[in-house]
C-alpha cells in the first residue's frame, strides 16, 4: 500500500492498484480516521497521528488482532499494515458510542461484553505496563498544566496490586464501544495488552465518567455477578486514581504535542477526578 495524499480534506490510498478516497470524521485522539467505499462497503480507515507514532505503546497490537479475531467482538477487518499501524475495517452502520447510546442496560451490555474479553484468558506475554507509560508521557512534556508530579507517589500503590494478568483492553473510551440494535462491539486494541482486568474497569468507569454510585454498582453486578469484597474496592479505586493521573498525564503531553484545546480540556477534567479520588479515597 501507499499513501499519495493525506490532508485534512482527504486521503488518498493505493492498495492493490485500487485508489480508494477518504474523507475525515471528527472520531479518535490518537489517530485520524477517515471514511470511505472499499470493495463495495463502507469502511473507516484509521491513519496514526504523525505526532504519536514513536510512542511504545502500540507494539502489540498485531500481535492481538488474531488471537481475538474468534471472540467477534471487533469489526471487521479488510486491510492492516503493522508496520504503519494503517488498518481498514468495514463501517458499523447504524451504531452509537457508549455517550450517544440511549439503550436503558447499556452499562450491563458493557460489563458483558469487556467481560467477555476478560473471560478469554489470552495471554499474550506482553505486559501494559502503566507506570511505565506514565513516565514515558511525562518526559515529553515541556510545560506542565498541572502539578501532576506531586501525585506520582500513586505508582508505589498501584506496583503492590498482585493480580493475575491476561489480556485487557486498556483504553475502554467511549468511542470503543458501539451498540447496534443486533450486535455490540468492542474495537481498537492499540493498547491492548496482559493486565489486570481490574485496571480495565476503571479505564471504562473512569473514561466513561460514570461518577454516579447507583451506575457503578449496576456495572459490578453484571461483571462480577457476586458481592465485590473490601479487597476489591479498595484496588479499583487504587486504579481509579492512577487512570486519572496517566490520562491527565497523557493530554498534558498531545496538548504541548498538538497545541490542540480538546487536549487541555482532557487534561484539566482528569487532573480534578484525580484530586477528587485523593479526597475521597484516602490515597495520600
Amino acid at each position: 500500500m501507499v499513501v499519495i495524499k493525506m490532508t485534512k480534506e482527504n486521503i488518498q490510498l493505493i492498495i492493490s492498484d485500487e485508489i480508494i478516497e477518504g474523507t475525515p470524521t471528527n472520531l479518535g485522539l490518537t489517530n485520524d480516521i477517515y471514511k470511505a467505499m472499499y470493495h463495495g462497503v463502507h469502511v473507516a480507515i484509521r491513519v496514526p497521528k504523525d505526532e504519536t507514532k514513536d510512542l511504545s505503546t502500540f507494539d502489540n497490537e498485531h500481535l492481538v488482532l488474531p488471537l481475538i479475531k474468534d471472540l467477534n467482538l471487533d469489526a471487521k477487518e479488510l486491510y492492516y499494515d503493522p508496520s504503519t499501524r494503517i488498518r481498514i475495517t468495514q463501517w458499523i452502520d447504524n451504531s452509537v458510542e457508549f455517550k450517544d447510546c440511549s439503550f436503558d442496560d447499556k452499562i450491563i451490555r458493557s460489563a458483558k461484553l469487556i467481560r467477555k474479553l476478560h473471560d478469554s484468558n489470552i495471554v499474550t506475554r506482553n505486559e501494559f505496563n502503566p507506570v511505565s507509560l506514565l513516565h514515558e508521557y511525562r518526559d515529553k512534556i515541556t510545560h506542565l498544566l498541572h502539578p501532576i508530579d506531586d501525585y506520582f507517589y500513586l505508582t508505589t500503590k498501584l506496583q503492590a496490586i498482585d493480580n493475575p494478568h491476561h489480556l485487557c483492553h486498556n483504553d475502554l473510551v467511549s468511542g470503543n464501544l458501539l451498540f447496534t440494535n443486533d450486535k455490540d462491539y468492542l474495537i481498537d486494541y492499540e493498547y491492548a495488552k496482559d493486565n489486570d482486568p481490574l485496571f480495565d474497569i476503571m479505564s471504562f468507569i473512569t473514561e466513561n465518567n460514570i461518577t454516579d454510585k447507583t451506575q457503578r454498582e449496576q456495572f459490578y453486578t453484571a461483571y462480577f455477578s457476586e458481592p465485590l469484597t473490601d479487597k476489591i474496592r479498595n484496588e479499583l479505586m487504587i486504579y481509579e486514581a492512577f487512570h486519572n493521573l496517566l490520562w491527565c498525564t497523557w493530554a498534558n503531553m498531545m496538548y504541548n504535542l498538538l497545541q490542540e484545546d480538546i487536549y487541555k480540556t482532557i487534561a484539566t477534567d482528569k487532573y480534578n477526578s484525580l484530586l477528587n479520588n485523593i479526597k475521597t479515597g484516602d490515597l495520600t
